[in-house]
C-alpha cells in the first residue's frame, strides 16, 4: 500500500493538502479541508477514470455550497426548525438550510480543517468542535479513518464528548461510475434494500411518518433505472425536485445499495452499521459549478448515498461523556 501526499498549495492563505492511498485495486484521494474526496480510481481503469466528482479549482471547497464529497457533522440531515429536547431542555440551533438545521449548521465539518495522520492501512483526520459552536453543547473530539481493504474505501468515525450532546456523522460524495463524468447517473442502475423512505413536507422537514415505497417510484428493492421517468408521479418527489429522500434500511440486508453504470460495468457497494441513507440525485448541481476537465456541471450527475442514524431520532444520536460514537460505512468498487 502506497500512502503519500499529492499536491500542497496555499488557497487564501491556507495549507491546502491532497493526500492519496493505494493498493493495487483502488486508489483514494482526498484534502484536508473537509476531508472532501477528489478522486477514486481503479486498477481496471489504470487509475485514471475518476469516479467521483472533483471541482476543477479546489478553492471552491472553500465554498462548498453543495457539501461536495465532505465530512458531515455534527449532525447530518435536516433539524426540523433547528430545535430538539435534550435532558428535558429545548435545544436551539443554528438555522443554515431555512427553516431547518442542515448538516449540523454554519460551521459543519464542511468549513473544517482536519489535522491528518497515517494509519496502517490509511489516514486518520481528526478536529475538535467546540462547545456550542452553532449551538451544540459539548467539545466534540472527531476521528475519521479513511482506510482500503482489497478494493473497498472503509470509513470508519469516531467522537467523544465532554458534555450530553448529539452526534450523527456522515461522508457526503458525489458517486458517478461513468468515469470522469461521461454520463448522468441517471441512466445509472440501483438497487436500495429498504421498505420505507421518510415523509417530509414542502419544506422538506420530516414529519416523522414513514412510507412503503413498494410499487412507488422509490422503490429499488430490486435494480431499476435511477430515471424515473414513466413511473408513476409521487407527492414526495415533487417536493424535492427530484430523488433527496431518506431510506430506512431493512436491517436484515447486509448490503444496503448497489449502484451500476451499465456501459462500463462499474459497480459500488455499500455496507453500513448505520438504519438509514440519504439517498440524493444532484438535483441541484447546475452548470455554474466547473469539475475537472472543464466538464461544467448539470443536474443529476452525481448520486450521494449518505448512511447515518434515523435524523429525527435524537435518542439514537446521544452521546455521553465517557462514551463513544462509532459508525462504519464500506464502499466496496468493482467491475461486472
Amino acid at each position: 500500500m502506497i500512502k503519500q501526499i499529492v499536491q500542497e498549495l496555499n488557497i487564501n492563505g491556507k495549507e491546502v493538502i491532497e493526500y492519496s492511498i493505494k493498493n493495487e485495486k483502488i486508489e483514494v484521494r482526498f484534502l484536508n479541508v473537509a476531508g472532501a474526496i477528489t478522486k477514486i480510481a481503479l486498477a481496471e481503469d489504470d487509475f485514471e477514470k475518476n469516479l467521483v466528482l472533483n471541482y476543477a479549482d479546489y478553492e471552491d471547497y472553500f465554498a462548498n455550497g453543495c457539501y461536495l464529497n465532505s465530512i458531515i457533522g455534527r449532525t447530518s440531515n435536516r433539524i426540523a426548525h433547528g430545535k430538539f429536547e435534550l435532558g428535558g431542555k429545548e435545544i436551539q440551533l443554528d438555522i443554515n438550510g431555512a427553516p431547518h438545521n442542515l448538516h449540523g449548521g454554519e460551521q459543519n465539518l464542511t468549513n473544517t480543517i482536519f489535522e491528518v495522520g497515517q494509519t496502517n492501512d490509511g489516514y486518520a483526520l481528526s478536529t475538535i468542535m467546540p462547545h456550542q459552536e452553532d449551538g451544540f453543547p459539548g467539545n466534540l473530539n472527531v476521528t475519521v479513518y479513511y482506510t482500503l481493504a482489497g478494493s473497498s474505501l472503509n470509513i470508519k468515525y469516531e467522537a467523544t464528548t465532554d458534555k450530553t450532546t448529539i452526534v450523527n456523522l456522515t461522508q457526503h460524495a458525489y458517486f458517478n461510475l461513468s468515469g470522469d463524468l461521461e454520463r448522468t447517473i441517471y441512466d445509472h442502475e440501483l438497487v436500495i434494500k429498504a421498505p420505507h423512505v421518510a415523509e417530509v413536507d414542502e419544506t422538506s422537514g420530516f414529519t416523522e411518518k414513514l412510507i412503503p415505497v413498494e410499487g412507488t417510484r422509490f422503490d429499488f428493492n430490486s435494480a431499476n433505472i435511477v430515471n424515473p421517468e414513466g413511473r408513476e408521479p409521487h407527492y414526495l418527489f415533487d417536493y424535492t425536485t427530484g430523488y433527496d429522500h431518506l431510506y430506512i434500511l431493512d436491517a436484515d440486508a447486509k448490503e444496503v445499495v448497489k449502484f451500476k453504470d451499465l456501459p462500463s460495468g462499474r459497480t459500488l457497494k455499500i455496507t453500513t452499521t448505520e438504519p438509514a441513507m440519504q439517498f440524493y440525485a444532484s438535483n441541484y448541481v447546475t452548470d455554474e459549478l466547473v469539475f475537472e476537465n472543464d466538464r461544467k456541471g448539470e443536474i443529476h450527475l452525481g448520486a450521494c448515498f449518505e448512511t447515518h442514524q434515523i435524523p429525527f431520532d435524537y435518542d439514537s444520536q446521544i452521546l455521553n461523556p465517557g462514551e463513544v460514537y462509532s459508525q462504519v460505512t464500506n464502499f466496496e468498487f468493482g467491475v461486472e
